[in-house]
């Protein structure tokens, strides 16, 4: 796992949950990987977005990535369920919930624009305290 920070120190209000969703995102890099060199990157960024300074975190993994139907849904809770691992980790319909209860968002990106077989990058805006 490679990180790429812009800066040294960056303020978001979030709890422990926070944590679940990094575990959750690195996790499925992990799982939905058919390469030998598993890479992931972690790039944090600051950004504006409407006038409000926001903390842009992305994690970019060499998955066998996700097609573009399948980007919203996969967010929905149904499809979660339909599609989980009994009992590992907290979901992607909830890692979306908690960052909606952070006033951020959450959405999901081709590493390659227009070849999602080429990995996934998973991008988190959550507005900066001042």
């Amino acid at each position: 796992i490679q990180v790429e920070n812009s800066e040294n120190n960056y303020n978001i209000q979030a709890d422990e949950f926070l944590d679940d969703i990094f575990e959750n995102i690195l996790t499925n890099s992990i799982k939905y990987n058919e390469n030998d060199n598993i890479e992931i990157t972690i790039k944090v960024t600051r950004e504006l977005k409407e006038g409000i300074s926001q903390v842009k975190m992305q994690f970019i993994d060499n998955g066998i990535g996700i097609p573009n139907e399948r980007k919203q849904q996969i967010f929905q809770r149904e499809y979660s369920e339909k599609t989980s691992d009994h009992g590992l980790g907290i979901g992607l319909s909830l890692v979306k919930k908690i960052v909606d209860g952070y006033n951020g968002d959450i959405w999901i990106e081709d590493v390659a624009k227009g070849d999602h077989a080429k990995g996934t990058n998973f991008v988190i805006l959550i507005p900066e305290e001042v």
